[in-house]
């Protein structure tokens, strides 16, 4: 069986829906929340999403979903 990256190294994982929804996964903690920019820490980078309108629709311990007009997403 293999096993990948994502879980053995806890990568963050985003997934994208067309430009209004994102699903983010393995991330640390939330750095920065505005209706412009949610900007995320995972173990090895941050996530940063920018639109306008943005919002968390609903975040656990393990993934969050992010509502809004997405215009950009950067891993830094």
């Amino acid at each position: 069986m293999q096993v990948t990256s994502d879980l053995t190294e806890g990568a963050t994982i985003a997934r994208i829906h067309g430009t209004r929804e994102a699903w983010l996964e393995n991330y640390q903690s939330l750095l920065e929340y505005t209706n412009e920019r949610i900007r995320v820490a995972g173990k090895h980078n941050e996530v940063c999403i920018e639109g306008s309108g943005m919002r968390i629709e609903y975040y656990s311990a393990i993934d969050m979903k992010i509502t809004g007009i997405i215009q950009k997403i950067e891993f830094v």
